[in-house]
């Protein structure tokens, strides 16, 4: 009795300690002090794309200028709505700063999430990049309007990437095929997280063609691996005068994709200054990294830029959702604008598998095909390396789903953990060959959720 007493009385004091510990966390001396601790950047998209470069060239920046470690973390997936999410529904205590690009005035349209550019504190915007069409160097289209020619005669038979599924670059290529009096999805789409992965696939001979910026493709294109067939601006860009516009093609079309800094929502305003001063002084040239100042950086980078900040982001993030609203929601793009499907899809899928096997194990009936004996002890060795196995089973998966694929080392994993844990051989199997495929369908094919397609392509 006085053992549980002990325990219950630690069991209090601990609830006050770490009561008292947030109450301080959220006190006015950590505004005060701000920052004190590392900050972390929420890049939602892969690494290698102009996102992504822009995100750790503003990491560097900032750690010189704020004085604590900034660390850029690539939240890829849920075509964009993972990292805007991560980002934007981030504790506002000015350590998780959002990079935002134009999914999120997209997202919503889409039926995608509720999260809008209402829900962030924007900072500044940075790039502001045209996008374009490249095919592989030995690709015998040498003009848009081949493409243009091809497509009409062959719908469909083209394939395309560039992001994930009704992202910016899947947008600016489908309103092309509007603009031409094409069908939306007469190229089809192939969802990647990003352009570096995009145009990896391009180089390897997996799609036609990658939609994405310039910048983006800049180290393929002047090693000639990839090639530039037009640009989506109105006149030439600076950096690539060589690459002809669509305007100059007999086609006025043109889109750009811009990324930019946020905070999210109710951050205390004392850091968002503190950020937003620091952002106008590294952006203005201000401040020197290694000889070179931000927009230096960038410039070598080949990245397109357009700094806006504060109330004149705000003002462009509103007139941008308006903008892409009506263009989403028009007749040509009711297909991608209306999902009928969200990011909490999954969850609610696993709240329901979770419910039903507590149901099964309410009634305690036992399926001698599906489990081994349950042991009446509350802690077992057993038990101690099942754990052990899952754990590994999780980490087997991190580590080779990129290369293998998700259908092939899920299922593997997912067949070894269920033999192991008692379940006969042919049933495993049964289980796996339902459910991992079906998996699969569900969030690669309806859902249109990124996922791993390794060196098989699935």
């Amino acid at each position: 009795m006085n053992q549980r007493v002990f325990l219950s009385t630690t069991v209090r004091l601990t609830l006050l300690l770490l009561s008292l510990m947030l109450w301080g966390g959220c006190s006015t001396s950590t505004v005060e002090n701000y920052p004190d601790r590392p900050i972390s950047i929420i890049c939602p998209w892969s690494v290698g794309g102009a996102t992504d470069r822009t995100s750790r060239q503003v990491a560097v920046f900032l750690e010189q200028e704020l004085g604590v470690p900034v660390n850029v973390i690539n939240a890829t997936g849920g075509r964009g709505v993972t990292g805007h999410s991560r980002g934007l529904k981030a504790r506002p205590d000015g350590y998780t700063l959002a990079v935002i690009t134009g999914e999120l005035n997209m997202l919503h349209w889409q039926d995608l999430t509720s999260l809008t550019h209402q829900d962030a504190i924007p900072i500044m915007s940075l790039v502001d990049g045209a996008a374009a069409v490249f095919v592989q160097n030995d690709s015998p289209f040498q003009s848009m309007q081949e493409i243009q020619e091809y497509v009409k005669l062959n719908p469909g038979k083209l394939t395309a990437t560039g992001t994930a599924s009704g992202g910016i670059w899947h947008l600016a290529l489908a309103g092309w095929l509007d603009f031409s009096g094409l069908k939306a999805d007469d190229i089809k789409w192939i969802p990647m997280n990003g352009a570096g992965p995009s145009l990896q696939e391009l180089a390897s001979g997996g799609v036609d063609l990658v939609c994405c910026s310039l910048p983006e493709a800049k180290t393929l294109y002047e090693s000639g691996q990839v090639r530039c067939l037009g640009v989506m601006a109105e006149e030439p860009l600076p950096e690539f005068k060589e690459v002809p516009t669509f305007v100059s093609q007999g086609m006025n079309w043109n889109i750009s994709g811009w990324n930019g800094l946020a905070l999210p929502r109710e951050t205390p305003q004392p850091i968002v200054d503190k950020i937003s001063n620091v952002m106008k002084k590294i952006t203005s040239g201000e401040v020197v990294l290694q000889k070179k100042t931000f927009p230096e950086f960038m410039q070598a980078a080949g990245l397109s830029t357009r700094y806006r900040a504060d109330k004149e982001f705000a003002g462009f993030l509103k007139s941008n959702d308006q903008t892409l609203g009506k263009l989403l929601t028009s007749d040509a793009f009711a297909q991608m604008s209306s999902r009928g499907t969200g990011p909490l899809v999954f969850p609610g899928m696993l709240a329901i598998a979770i419910c039903m096997i507590l149901v099964c194990l309410s009634v305690q009936k036992k399926v001698h095909a599906l489990a081994p004996e349950v042991s009446s002890d509350t802690v077992t060795t057993q038990g101690i390396v099942n754990a052990v196995l899952v754990l590994s089973g999780i980490i087997a998966y991190l580590l080779f789903a990129e290369k293998v694929g998700f259908i092939l080392t899920a299922g593997a994993i997912l067949f070894l953990l269920l033999w192991k844990f008692g379940t006969r051989w042919w049933m495993s199997a049964l289980i796996t060959a339902l459910f991992i495929p079906g998996i699969y369908t569900l969030f690669a094919q309806l859902l249109r959720v990124p996922l791993p397609r390794g060196f098989l392509g699935w």
